[in-house]
């Protein structure tokens, strides 16, 4: 949730990600045995001065996909609850402590994105870049969320969406590969998977509040960890940056989603962007929550 490369580029390290050239648009393909293309769909194509939303914000229960096509720069859709008693204008005042993290670290800003993460509960979402389009599917129950932006106030704009008691026919995408992010800030499971296709991102953690993250970077073959997590600690040079790149928000521990998307093959690093509130001025990724994988 309201984290996007366009965010993480106050820092000179992660400018050098935003230079890359955009990724192929995705598709609707999926791997394994999928009932996803009968699932109600809402898209919304978001520019830096607009954001356009085609299909219904009230939706019965069951499974939804969620279609992120950016039109003009990296853009980010968002999925989240809030718990009871937590306000959208304190979401907002923590978000803004929430980009002073990313910029200047500070125990106040981690405090504030703490609380944040205790009362907001995070779904997923889509990254993608420039003229691409990605796709989240996810698991609803009945109750009332929010879907943003990235564009506009703290938070981006914010769009009710009501899912009512029942359920709708469709099914969640069935023998598709599994990335699984762990208390350890560690990535487990599938090390090789499809250019153009479908993975289920889950958040492992059993307890606690701490929010991660599954996206993709290309990088060039022999590309190691390290050099992933110097890049971003603003340490090195990134000249190993290429140019796919696609990604889901974050998820709360417990959480997970289906990400749809399409890039070129290659070799990719897995990493997580958001700040480690628990090392203030600093993210996951560059204190080490990065794996290599092979796209094909």
């Amino acid at each position: 949730m309201l984290t996007s490369l366009r965010l993480v580029c106050a820092t000179s390290a992660v400018a050098l990600v935003t230079a890359v050239a955009p990724m192929g648009a995705a598709t609707a393909s999926e791997t394994g045995k999928s009932k996803t293309a009968k699932a109600p769909m809402i898209t919304f194509a978001i520019a830096e001065d607009h954001t356009e939303v085609e299909g219904a914000l009230t939706q019965r229960a069951g499974p939804l996909r969620l279609r992120l096509l950016a039109e003009d720069d990296d853009h980010l859709l968002s999925l989240f609850q809030l718990k009871p008693g937590y306000t959208v204008r304190e979401m907002r005042q923590d978000t803004k402590a929430l980009g002073r993290l990313y910029r200047e670290g500070g125990k106040g800003n981690a405090k504030a994105v703490k609380r944040m993460q205790r009362n907001t509960i995070t779904m997923g979402g889509a990254n993608a870049s420039l003229g691409s389009v990605a796709i989240a599917t996810v698991n609803l129950k009945p109750g009332s969320y929010f879907l943003s932006d990235n564009v506009g106030p703290p938070g981006g704009h914010l769009y009710k969406l009501t899912i009512t008691p029942g359920s709708n026919s469709a099914a969640l995408p069935e023998g598709v590969p599994v990335i699984t992010m762990t208390k350890n800030n560690e990535y487990k499971g599938a090390s090789k998977i499809s250019s153009t296709g479908t993975v289920l991102i889950k958040n492992a953690i059993p307890q606690g509040y701490r929010w991660l993250q599954a996206a993709f970077l290309e990088v060039q073959k022999g590309t190691t960890e390290k050099q992933v997590a110097d890049l971003f600690k603003g340490t090195g040079d990134g000249a190993f940056v290429l140019s796919g790149y696609a990604g889901g928000d974050t998820l709360s521990p417990g959480q997970s989603q289906y990400l749809t998307y399409s890039v070129e093959p290659g070799t990719y690093a897995l990493i997580c962007f958001f700040p480690d509130p628990d090392n203030p001025g600093s993210t996951y990724v560059a204190d080490g929550m990065v794996r290599i994988i092979t796209l094909d």
